[in-house]
């Protein structure tokens, strides 16, 4: 395999970690959620969730600086932790 196919194969695969973030992202929302409806702390969820999305901004971060212009705007975070799952 090239370069050019290995090159391919790293941004595919920083990509799916990416989106595997983001998925966890979202199950850690409708936990926090969920812990605050049934009434208990959700401390600790809330903090899970906005190291989750600390975690998915710097990894973005360092995306795009790797990867320039060819790394599009696409891919968000599923939300900025501040909304109501977050305990806020």
């Amino acid at each position: 395999m090239d370069r050019e196919g290995l090159s391919r194969i790293r941004r595919a695969e920083m990509l799916a970690r990416l989106t595997a973030l983001e998925t966890m992202i979202v199950e850690q929302e409708e936990r926090v959620l969920h812990i605050g409806l049934a009434g208990w702390d959700v401390s600790i969820a809330a903090e899970r969730l906005r190291l989750l999305n600390e975690s998915h901004a710097l990894y973005r971060s360092a995306l795009k600086h790797l990867l320039g212009d060819d790394f599009g705007p696409d891919t968000q975070a599923p939300s900025d932790g501040d909304g109501p799952a977050a305990g806020n």
